[in-house]
C-alpha cells in the first residue's frame, strides 16, 4: 500500500460561508476577532464558529489564507474551514496557503475564489506523522527565511536614515567643505544677499509684488548653523511656488476627460503618475492651467493638504492638470538649481519646517504663503552644482543597494513558495526523515486516512468528495 495517497482538495476540507455583519455590530468593540479577506478587521462580543479554523478570502482580498486558534466570527467575503481530527493542523494551513492562489479569477473587477475549483484540486496525501514532520521542517527554513528577511528589511530602514543624513550633511556644507577650501575667489554671503535683494527690488517695481522681509537677528539666531560663505534666504526669493488651482475648487469629473493629479496619485516610492487613477476633468481646466503657469524640466511638486511636504518631480509634457492639493515648485535659475531645491526640499531642514507649520486639525495643511517663506540656506552656483554631484555620487551608491534589496526581497518570496512547493510535492523531507516518520507509533498509510476523514465527514452529514 502507497504511503502517500492522491485524492481531491475537496475529499479534505469543506469551504464554509462566513456570515455578514450590521454596520452597528461591526463597530462594537469585544472578544472576538471579526475575519474578512484581509485578515482581522475588528472584534465583537459573540463569535460565530468555535476555533481553532483556517480563513480563506473569498471576496476582496481573495485567495489570502489565515489561521485562528480562538473563536471567531468569519464575515462574508471569506470561507472558513474547519480541519478534521485526522489532518494536522498546521500541515492543512500551510497546504491551502500553498494552493489556493492559483485557482483565482482575476476576469472581473473584484478577483474572486470559488470553492468548487479549489474542491478539484489534486493532493498528494502523505501520513499523519509526515504531515507533522513537514510542518516541523517548514517552520525552522521559514524561521530562518524570516531572520534573513528582517536583516534585509533593517538595511532597508538604514539606507533610508543614510539618505537623510547625505541630505544633512550637504545643506550644513560638510559635503563641500573640502571644495571650499580649494576655492581662492569665492565671493561672501553679503554679496550673494545683495544680488538677490537687487534683483528683488526690481520686480517689486516693476511687478507691484509684495516685498520680502528680511530675516532679523533673532531668526537668525534661531536657525541651523550654515557655513559663512551661505546666507539665509525666503523660497520666494530664489523661486516661485505658484498654487494651480487658486480657487481651491475641484473641478466636475468629466467622461474621458484629462487626468486631475494630486499627491493620492502619485507612488511615493517611486514617484511615478498614476494617470489612471487621476481623476478626469474637462480639457478646458487644462487650458486655464496653460494660461497660468508652464512646466519646466526639474519643476516639483509637493503636497500641501494631508500627505505634505513630500516632493515630486512632474512630467513636462502637459496632458495632465495638477490638482489644488498641491504647489508647484520652480527655482530661479539665476540663483538657486531645479536640483538643488529639489534636494532640499527632501531634506529635514524643509521636512521639519512643514511639520510644524502643518495645521493641527484632522488632515494637516501647509498654505501656500507657508511656502513661499519657507528658509532655504543658499550658496553660490558653482558650490550648488558641487552638492549635487556630492548627493548623486551617494545616493545613486543607494540606489544600486535599494534595487539589491528589492531583488533580494522578491527571491525570498519566491524562496517560500519554492519551500511550500516542493512540500506538497513530497520533495521537502529527505530520507532519514521520512524514515523517521514511518517508525512514528501512529504512522499508517494515507489511504486508511483518507477514509478516517470520509468516515468523520458522513457522521457530521457532511457528503465525501471524490
Amino acid at each position: 500500500m502507497e504511503e502517500r495517497f492522491n485524492c481531491k482538495l475537496g475529499d479534505l476540507f469543506e469551504f464554509e460561508y462566513g456570515k455578514g455583519l450590521t454596520k452597528k455590530q461591526r463597530n462594537e468593540i469585544g472578544n472576538y476577532p471579526v475575519y474578512g479577506s484581509n485578515g482581522i478587521v475588528g472584534f465583537h462580543d459573540e463569535y460565530l464558529i468555535e476555533g481553532p479554523a483556517i480563513i480563506v478570502g473569498r471576496k476582496g482580498a481573495a485567495g489570502e489564507v489565515a489561521f485562528e486558534k480562538k473563536n471567531l466570527w468569519p464575515i462574508d467575503t471569506t470561507y472558513f474551514v474547519k480541519v478534521p481530527e485526522y489532518l494536522d493542523f498546521m500541515f492543512s494551513f500551510f497546504l491551502l496557503k500553498s494552493l489556493v492562489l492559483s485557482q483565482l479569477d482575476k476576469s472581473t473587477a473584484i478577483p474572486g475564489l470559488n470553492r468548487n475549483d479549489a474542491y478539484n484540486l489534486n493532493i498528494n496525501l502523505p501520513p499523519l506523522p509526515e504531515q507533522r514532520a513537514i510542518v516541523s521542517k517548514i517552520e525552522l527554513l521559514f524561521s530562518e527565511l524570516d531572520n534573513g528577511i528582517a536583516n534585509i528589511k533593517l538595511a532597508q530602514e538604514q539606507l533610508k536614515v543614510y539618505r537623510q543624513a547625505v541630505l544633512k550633511k550637504a545643506f550644513e556644507g560638510e559635503l563641500t567643505k573640502k571644495w571650499r577650501e580649494q576655492q581662492t575667489d569665492l565671493p561672501d554671503a553679503g554679496d550673494l544677499l545683495e544680488q538677490i535683494y537687487s534683483e528683488r527690488e526690481k520686480a517689486v517695481k516693476a511687478t507691484k509684488v509684495k516685498p520680502v522681509k528680511p530675516f532679523t537677528e533673532n531668526e537668525l539666531i534661531l536657525l541651523p548653523k550654515i557655513p559663512k560663505e551661505w546666507c539665509w534666504v525666503r523660497l520666494e526669493d530664489v523661486g516661485n511656488a505658484i498654487d494651480p488651482q487658486p480657487s481651491h475648487r475641484t473641478p466636475p469629473i468629466f467622461e474621458n476627460g484629462i487626468p486631475y493629479v494630486g499627491v493620492g496619485d502619485i507612488d511615493k516610492e517611486t514617484g511615478e503618475f498614476d494617470y489612471n487613477k487621476a481623476r478626469k476633468v474637462s480639457p478646458t481646466v487644462l487650458e486655464e492651467h496653460l494660461e497660468r503657469y508652464s512646466i519646466d524640466e526639474g519643476d516639483f511638486i509637493i503636497g500641501k493638504i494631508g500627505t505634505i511636504g513630500k516632493p515630486f518631480l512632474i512630467p513636462i509634457r502637459r496632458f495632465y492638470t495638477l490638482s489644488a492639493n498641491v504647489v508647484l515648485i520652480k527655482s530661479n535659475d539665476h540663483y538657486c538649481l531645479k536640483k538643488y531645491m529639489f534636494y532640499l526640499s527632501k531634506s529635514q531642514i524643509v521636512e521639519k519646517q512643514f511639520l510644524q507649520g502643518s495645521k493641527a486639525t484632522t488632515q494637516a495643511a501647509f498654505g501656500i504663503q507657508k511656502v513661499r517663506i519657507l528658509n532655504i540656506p543658499l550658496c553660490f552656483l558653482p558650490e550648488q552644482q558641487a552638492i549635487v554631484q556630492e548627493i548623486e555620487k551617494r545616493l545613486s551608491v543607494c540606489d544600486k543597494i535599494e534595487q539589491d534589496i528589492k531583488e533580494n526581497l522578491e527571491k525570498a518570496e519566491a524562496l517560500r513558495q519554492s519551500i511550500l512547493k516542493k512540500a506538497f510535492e513530497g520533495k521537502l523531507l529527505n530520507e532519514r526523515e521520512l524514515a523517521e516518520v514511518r517508525g512514528a507509533e501512529d504512522w499508517e498509510s494515507a489511504e486508511v486516512l483518507l477514509e478516517r476523514i470520509r468516515a468523520e465527514k458522513t457522521a457530521s452529514g457532511k457528503k465525501g468528495r471524490s
